[in-house]
């Protein structure tokens, strides 16, 4: 008897979230209970922009706006001050704009596969940031700015144009992942080597013969260093004789 009864609560609490009355997948029935939706998912309905109701959900906390034909994202972006993670990928954005700063609650930030050739400087203003995905887009350099995300953990920049990386990232201080592969980058600052928490380093096919900075040897904890069969690696990472650090050749 005590079996079934856990069986049966385990079913009324599966049931529960499942049922979250939070998440709205249909823009009219969201804004007919504005105050109680928290995460609005309008992926794959063919949007060629976002509709202005959705700026009148004022507790929003998550957007998904996953594959649609979108080209623009307004000013009004900066209505939703709680959003916590705003999703735009597979669209048609080229421009974000200097708006999308006043989002000071964002934790995540994913525009990967758009069309997008630059940021604005406002974008160093999300001092929530944890995780930012711009790789697949038509980047070919980053604003100083993006050294104040200071809280920033995952940064995605691959399959883009960039040709540098600004000495500000070095700022950065609790990044993890740094993923800048695929592109046409000629230098990299020393200033990455301020990086203390870097685990993994993507720069595979990021810029033929691209020297990596000596100061990258100051970073004790890095565990994954990945490169292709061109890029100039100091020796003191080549000699480094560590069970937990690992060079692969992409």
């Amino acid at each position: 008897m005590r079996v079934f009864k856990n069986i049966v609560l385990l079913g009324v609490t599966l049931l529960a979230l499942s049922c979250n009355t939070s998440r709205y997948k249909n823009l009219n029935r969201a804004l007919s209970n504005i105050g109680e939706v928290k995460i609005l998912d309008l992926s794959r309905d063919n949007l060629k922009e976002i509709p202005s109701g959705v700026f009148e959900l004022k507790n929003l906390e998550e957007l998904i706006l996953f594959k649609n034909n979108i080209e623009e994202v307004p000013a009004d972006i900066k209505k939703l001050k709680h959003l916590k993670r705003l999703v735009l990928s597979r669209n048609d954005i080229k421009n974000l704009p200097a708006e999308i700063g006043s989002l000071e609650n964002l934790k995540n930030l994913s525009i990967i596969f758009n069309d997008l050739e630059s940021l604005p400087d406002e974008i160093g203003n999300l001092k929530s940031l944890v995780e930012f995905k711009l790789n697949y887009n038509s980047l070919t350099e980053l604003p100083q700015s993006i050294g104040k995300l200071k809280n920033l953990e995952f940064l995605y920049l691959d399959h883009n144009q960039l040709t540098s990386i600004p000495k500000e990232i070095g700022n950065c201080s609790m990044l993890m992942y740094f993923i800048i592969g695929k592109n046409q980058i000629q230098q990299l600052p020393l200033e990455m080597g301020d990086l203390n928490n870097l685990c993994e380093l993507n720069v595979a096919k990021s810029g033929v013969m691209l020297p990596l900075p000596e100061s990258l040897c100051n970073i004790r904890d890095i565990e994954y260093l990945i490169v292709d069969r061109t890029t100039i690696v100091p020796y003191c990472l080549l000699g480094r004789r560590n069970q937990r650090f690992h060079i692969l050749i992409e």
